[in-house]
């Protein structure tokens, strides 16, 4: 099945990096993507506060942060109640923690993708088509009884 293209201008963002150079190098990254909104925040709690008032069609974020972390941030997402639990929310880590236990976590908890910083926008925009027409062939598989 061919890839569809994707619509980057229609498309809202949500990153979530602790660092804020690294956080706006990967704004910077989307915006020359032509994603049409971009959402910033430092920490999986503020994220988790901000998915109760919207839903982005994508979310980036770190691993390790505080007070939440990526997998407990995942874990809300994953299997929350309320306007917070979305199970299909595409969610990719963007960290530099590639070590197996936080990987295999990370894939135990429905992560949809995992991409080791530093980022390129190549990679960037392959991981991010990837997910999504992962996602829409899924929808599209699924019906309803």
């Amino acid at each position: 099945m061919a890839q569809r293209e994707i619509e980057f201008s229609k498309l809202t963002f949500l990153v979530v990096e602790d660092q804020e150079y690294v956080r706006s190098l990967i704004v910077q990254l989307l915006k020359r993507l032509g994603v049409g909104q971009v959402l910033e925040e430092a920490d999986g709690a503020s994220a988790l506060t901000l998915l109760q008032s919207t839903t982005p069609d994508f979310v980036l974020c770190d691993i390790k942060m505080d007070p939440v972390d990526g997998l407990e941030f995942l874990r809300e997402v994953r299997l929350g109640s309320g306007s917070v639990g979305n199970s299909q929310l595409p969610v990719v880590f963007l960290t530099s923690d590639s070590e197996r236990g936080t990987v295999l976590a990370a894939m135990e908890n429905d992560v949809d993708g995992y991409l080791i910083k530093p980022v390129s926008l190549n990679d960037l925009k392959s991981k991010i088509i990837s997910v999504l027409n992962k996602r829409r062939t899924m929808s599209w598989g699924k019906t309803t009884a």
